[in-house]
């Protein structure tokens, strides 16, 4: 055997959080699933996904919320509703623009893949955001 195939490989995880978010232990160097000699680590796919969130978490993302969030954005950009960190009304024609397109690439993207209150939620919510947007552009008057 050559000094090659005598070196044993090892991998060492030096990321500060697990994968479901718990911050790591100054003892724990290696990454339980990347011991190469355990064998028996699980895949992604074998796993169930939020197994290990704890149940009260309270942060769960689905689509729904993803839309609404693109929404909430946007009206903030818009300046319809205040920003949360300035508690202002503050307006960015340019970023509303932006999650509009981001929304209408989403719709792009997903369509027939979607569920009939989804598809029906990205619609009423892109229809609102480019009338405030033609609105606030004065390309429309309401």
């Amino acid at each position: 055997m050559s000094k090659e195939e005598e070196t044993e490989f090892r991998v060492t995880d030096k990321r500060a959080f697990r994968e479901n978010g718990e911050i790591r232990g100054e003892s724990s160097e290696t990454h339980p699933q990347a011991d190469s000699q355990s064998g028996t680590s699980e895949t992604a796919d074998s796993r169930k996904p939020d197994a290990d969130m704890p149940p009260d978490s309270g942060i769960r993302i689905d689509f729904t919320s993803y839309t609404l969030s693109y929404y909430t954005q946007g009206l903030v950009l818009l300046g319809e509703v205040p920003n949360p960190y300035t508690n202002k009304k503050e307006e960015d024609l340019e970023g509303a623009r932006h999650m509009i397109d981001i929304l209408s690439l989403l719709e792009e993207k997903t369509k027939g893949n979607l569920s009939t209150q989804e598809q029906q939620l990205l619609e009423s919510v892109l229809y609102e955001l480019r009338m405030k947007f033609m609105v606030k552009t004065k390309t429309i008057k309401l």
